[in-house]
């Protein structure tokens, strides 16, 4: 009997005590306490409280270091603090406690861009775009990740993708674009030829379009735009001089020197101190074999400060080689081969590099 009445005083007071340190919160589930510090740090940033909230979301990952959501939080906000590099630690955890946090993917997209690892930003981007396809936020991000990391492809999938509701000349003119960085012509010519469709008689869209047939190649097509551009009434000064650049460069690339030799001769008139019109004029000297005229014509260009000084070295090391002066010649070379010529690396291992 008096055993029994011991067991029940002790429980009684076990009872109490228990009793007591659950309405005083010993006993409360630590995800439950990081739970209520999560939606406090998100109450705080609602209210502009970013400083704040960092402390809760710290506070909720001291309590359960494995709640995703505290993680996550913490880094969007570190994000917006432009702490990207600690962003990127946090959204880390978040991914390697839930893979499947999507919104995660996204946040440390944007926290590596901050930080230049544009590859890893396309990836995390690309697998949010995955879940969420249509997300037009996603897709323009990867967008303009993608064109500082020069992956034109994955520009063009994300300019193709905003195409099917929205078809614009300007959308199709940066497709061209695209396809002409992405060394795809046909792709480049279609596309330019849409976006032409939509602004017929845009003079800067038609000398656009001159432009990238040239370099892609098609300089007979480029003439035609050329020559249309010339035949329009009140064509600004400054349209006209790159529209005759454009015809002479045209008339080089289809050896037709000596019409391209008459146009730079005109513009060099009108625009003495003109490099970069020296430098273009002296390849076409050289092309019709007046060494010593071209020597001349690209050493002006030197001293005119061409901006593209490689090219004019290149060329005034031909003509002097021409002219006998193979030392001089090897000079120009090294110089312009420095300067990014990869040309010039040829002319060097055939005249300048030779083992005795």
């Amino acid at each position: 009997m008096q055993i029994s009445v011991r067991m029940r005083l002790r429980n009684h007071i076990l009872f109490t005590i228990l009793t007591t340190m659950m309405h005083c919160g010993f006993f409360r589930a630590d995800a439950q306490t990081a739970e209520h510090w999560v939606q406090k740090g998100i109450l705080a940033e609602k209210s502009g409280d970013t400083k704040n909230a960092l402390e809760y979301y710290t506070q909720a990952i001291n309590s359960e270091p494995t709640l995703a959501t505290a993680w996550y939080n913490r880094g969007v906000t570190r994000t917006k603090l432009k702490q990207y590099s600690m962003a990127v630690v946090d959204l880390n955890k978040c991914i390697f406690i839930d893979t499947g946090y999507k919104e995660a993917y996204f946040s440390r997209a944007l926290a590596l861009w901050r930080t230049g690892n544009l590859q890893f930003a396309l990836t995390d981007v690309s697998r949010y775009i995955n879940y969420f396809p249509a997300n037009t936020e996603a897709r323009e991000m990867r967008y303009i990740i993608a064109l500082e990391a020069e992956d034109w492809d994955m520009a063009i999938q994300d300019l193709k993708w905003r195409e099917k509701d929205n078809p614009q000349g300007i959308l199709y003119e940066h497709l061209a674009a695209l396809y002409e960085k992405a060394g795809k012509p046909a792709d480049a010519v279609f596309f330019m030829e849409k976006a032409l469709s939509f602004s017929p008689d845009s003079t800067l869209l038609q000398l656009k379009a001159a432009a990238m047939f040239q370099r892609i190649g098609k300089y007979v097509r480029s003439m035609e735009f050329l020559n249309r551009i010339l035949l329009q009434d009140s064509l600004e000064v400054s349209f006209v001089s790159e529209v005759q650049h454009l015809k002479a460069d045209n008339y080089f690339y289809m050896k037709d020197y000596i019409s391209a030799a008459d146009i730079y001769t005109t513009l060099l008139q009108k625009d003495t101190g003109n490099a970069n019109i020296m430098a273009d004029y002296g390849h076409c000297l050289l092309q019709q074999e007046k060494y010593t005229e071209a020597e001349i014509v690209l050493t002006r260009a030197l001293k005119s400060k061409n901006i593209s000084p490689s090219y004019a070295y290149l060329g005034r090391g031909m003509a002097r080689l021409k002219l006998g002066d193979g030392e001089a010649a090897c000079s120009d070379w090294e110089k312009s081969y420095k300067l990014g010529e990869k040309t010039a690396k040829k002319y060097l291992d055939t005249y300048c590099n030779k083992k005795e």
